[in-house]
């Protein structure tokens, strides 16, 4: 006959092994047993705590866990287990404690550690969380999880060569003796893309390749681009490697589940080249398509679109409603659009909280926030049954961009948010502007081009800070003429070096302000181009840090002349100059992108500020910066004129005029 104690041992081995095999239920009626045979078995009672989570029963799991850890205080294991089961549940002071009992039961056992710090990366705590994560690899400096989720805490606070260490790292620590961890060397490769250094992220991806064949890797990897460019050859070389790129994906046979998860990425740097752009975002949609033909998906509603039969059901869709340009440039139209005449639906993710984001969701009818599964987001957006879905902007944002490949409404639209055409087949139609676009324009576009007289925004009237930075508050010299470009680093096309060069050669008392970029790295790449292309001059070019929104307004207020980039031209960033009556020198660019400044001139009558070639730049941009006259005179006309920009109520009806010749008509 078999002991009691015989049973119980044979009953727990028989419960492991359903538990490992993920039968459940099962491991949940012999763990039930044990316990009926001896309560005290506090394993039996763990582990039927982590079953009955794992089952989704997440309160009842913790009263089991809580027994167990009454038992064996000291097991270290218990308290992770219940404190993962308590953070599941939202608990996160009650979850932090119990990693706390672990690492005080056991300072050897990393997984108390490990936990706690992805409980501070939850709770926003970044700094704590490395804190704790650099405990643990003290213990174990092996880790290769704890060194890849430093490397991401590093990319997500910007400091990207810290988080390349770490991804490098995790790399050089292989268990196998052969494989490398894919994680990490995906993550450095995300890391190199982010720095703008495409080469090593090409090179990076390779070698995840070499590992695992995987289509959104290759997908990424075709479509990585640099952000600062030398020359013009080598924006033409990038470009024949992204068409050749594109070429030999379209002809192999790709699968993805989720690209917002697999590709992660969007082709948002392609209109910083100065190119037209049509023929690769259509490629690069192609590809996207025959990936995942999922995204594709229409709306039932949307079938058989049917006349609106009471008002016209629009929803206006983005990531940046909010205290953004896009929520500035995109803030009037919603509040303004008839609500006689149109059902208002916001569509933005949730926990947009500023007053710009109040304000855009208190003007509308419904509001729906986006999750980040790309399919969830297609039903939930596609129950709302729209007559027109518009988007602010696409190519920012990689959730939305995905988002558009659906046919969610009969007609899709896209403004001048990311100002480039989409290549996507579902958006119909493509809001600009007579005043920004050039002569033909309608073949950079895959969308049709629908041409607003007034610029596409109701922008509304600039609040001015009352105090203002000076000068010498920025570390600006108070005796030079200063000329500041206000424009990100991705902006600085390589004929900048040319109209840098010139102004600073012309005007000997002049320095020129830079912001620095997003990424820091983008800064040093600009300036290690203007070594080489314009040494005599680059260090009377000055970096200024980032500045708050405030500040960066007291920034352009402090300088003489705004330059304007020549190929990318300002948006939010010109409308704040010209509220302040600052001169913004710009140029007539090939593309709409680069003539946005130039049709806010249009509007106010100063044509003579806008530059039709780098030379004509560079005459209007001295005679500014070295008359003084001249700017007053010019800062006055400005000031006189500027109210157009910021009380054109007209351009709400020709948005409503354009929307309803877009809807089915009976």
């Amino acid at each position: 006959m078999t002991s009691p104690k015989k049973q119980i041992k044979a009953l727990f081995a028989e419960a492991q092994t359903h538990h490992q095999a993920r039968r459940l239920s099962e491991a949940e009626e012999l763990y039930i047993k044990i316990l009926r045979l001896e309560p005290t078995h506090a394993d039996a009672l763990h582990l039927l705590g982590t079953t009955l989570a794992q089952s989704g029963r997440p309160e009842q799991a913790v009263e089991f866990l809580r027994r167990a850890i009454e038992l064996k205080p000291r097991n270290a294991p218990y308290h992770v287990n219940l404190g993962v089961i308590l953070q599941d549940l939202g608990k996160y002071d009650q979850a932090k404690a119990a990693y706390q009992h672990a690492i005080d039961a056991d300072g050897s056992f990393t997984e108390g550690y490990y936990n706690l710090a992805k409980l501070y990366k939850q709770m926003e705590l970044p700094d704590a969380a490395l804190l704790i994560y650099e405990k643990l690899l003290s213990i174990d400096p092996k880790r290769q999880d704890a060194l890849v989720n430093m490397g991401n805490i590093f990319f997500d606070n910007g400091q990207l060569e810290q988080a390349i260490k770490c991804f490098q790292t995790a790399i050089g620590i292989e268990p196998d003796g052969e494989r490398k961890n894919n994680r990490a060397l995906i993550n450095l490769a995300n890391t190199y893309r982010r720095q703008g250094e495409d080469e090593k992220a090409i090179d990076a991806y390779e070698q995840v390749l070499g590992n695992r064949f995987h289509d959104g890797i290759r997908i990424k990897q075709a479509t990585t681009l640099p952000v600062v460019y030398r020359d013009a050859a080598h924006i033409d070389d990038v470009r024949h490697r992204l068409s050749d790129g594109l070429a030999r994906l379209l002809k192999d046979d790709l699968a993805l589940v989720d690209p917002a998860l697999e590709i992660s990425t969007t082709n948002f740097f392609l209109a910083y080249q100065a190119k037209s752009d049509r023929e690769l975002q259509e490629k690069t949609a192609e590809v996207i398509l025959k990936a995942c033909p999922a995204l594709g998906f229409v709306a039932p509603h949307c079938e058989a679109p049917k006349v609106p039969t009471g008002k016209i059901k629009i929803g206006f869709l983005s990531a940046y409603f909010r205290r953004h340009s896009i929520g500035r440039m995109m803030q009037g139209l919603i509040a303004e659009i008839s609500k006689d005449d149109f059902e208002v639906v916001v569509i933005t993710p949730r926990g947009q909280r500023d007053p710009i984001a109040r304000d855009i969701q208190g003007n509308a009818a419904t509001v729906v926030f986006l999750p980040d599964d790309t399919f969830e987001a297609q039903q939930i957006v596609a129950a709302e049954e729209l007559d027109i879905l518009f988007y602010a902007d696409l190519g920012m944002d990689v959730r939305t961009y995905f988002l558009a490949f659906a046919r969610l409404a009969p007609h899709q639209c896209v403004t001048w948010g990311h100002p480039d055409t989409t290549g996507i087949p579902n958006i119909d139609g493509f809001i600009s502007s007579e005043l920004i676009e050039p002569e033909g324009a309608g073949g950079h576009y895959s969308e049709a081009l629908h041409c607003l007289k007034g610029l596409p925004t109701r922008y509304y009237p600039i609040e001015l800070p009352t105090d203002m930075k000076s000068r010498g508050d920025f570390g600006l010299s108070q005796d030079c003429t200063l000329y500041l470009c206000p424009q990100s680093a991705i902006k600085h096309h390589p004929d900048v070096d040319f109209i840098f060069g010139e102004i600073l050669r012309g005007d000997e008392a002049a320095e020129i302000a830079i912001v620095e970029g997003a990424v820091g790295e983008w800064t040093v790449q600009v300036r290690d181009r203007w070594r080489d292309t314009i040494p005599d001059v680059e260090a009377r070019i000055k970096v200024v840090p980032r500045q708050s929104p405030e500040d960066f307004i007291a920034l352009q207020n402090a300088a003489d002349v705004i330059l304007d980039t020549p190929h990318f031209s300002g948006g939010n960033t010109s409308f704040e100059a010209f509220a302040l009556g600052k001169p913004v020198v710009t140029h007539d660019a090939e593309f709409m992108r680069g003539r946005v400044t130039a049709g806010m001139y249009r509007m106010m009558g100063g044509e003579e500020m806008i530059a039709g070639s780098l030379e004509d730049y560079v005459r209007i941009a001295l005679k500014l910066g070295q008359n003084e006259a001249h700017r007053g005179q010019m800062s006055e006309r400005i000031r006189e004129a500027n109210s157009v920009l910021f009380s054109d109520t007209k351009v709400v009806l020709e948005f409503e005029e354009y929307f309803k010749l877009s809807v089915p008509k009976g």
